[in-house]
């Protein structure tokens, strides 16, 4: 089965805990997309941006130290197929104004707009909290995503 959308957004917690533990649903999708060097199943980019790399970077290094973050961050680059948004592109007004509205948890906010930014069409996460507040992707959790694209019907 290859699955053929454009952009991936992939939240910060498919990364850590994809990476640690190779029997999740987030370890899965990462080789679905060549992670570990495994035969890529998806075709499509998975969309980075200095502030997702920023939150992989701390989170890891908080598991598991600055060596581990510093290879999980590294094979990120080798294995995944980027679309990287440039640090030059301004949000600071939507930012701002999405911190102004709640509906974002804030800590989120510049997560969906790179999302938003990176014309994702899907936004997988574990953060439920997250994917119910923005509707306008198609969103999934990792069992809910291997469950529509992985599963017979």
């Amino acid at each position: 089965m290859s699955i053929s959308l454009k952009r991936f957004f992939l939240d910060t917690n498919i990364f850590i805990i994809g990476d640690a533990d190779r029997s999740s649903a987030e370890s899965f999708i990462l080789e679905a997309f060549g992670y570990r060097g495994k035969p890529s199943s998806i075709t499509g980019e998975v969309i980075f941006s200095d502030e997702l790399l920023d939150q992989i970077r701390r989170v890891s290094k908080y598991l598991y130290g600055k060596e581990q973050a510093g290879e999980i961050i590294s094979n990120l680059w080798r294995w995944l197929p980027i679309y990287y948004l440039p640090s030059t592109l301004d949000w600071t007004k939507e930012k701002s104004e999405l911190a102004k509205q709640k509906i974002i948890p804030s800590e989120d906010i510049e997560i969906y707009l790179t999302a938003k930014n990176g014309q994702a069409d899907c936004f997988i996460s574990g953060n439920r909290k997250l994917i119910a507040t923005i509707a306008e992707f198609n969103c999934f959790t990792p069992e809910n995503f291997i469950n529509e694209y992985f599963s017979d019907k």
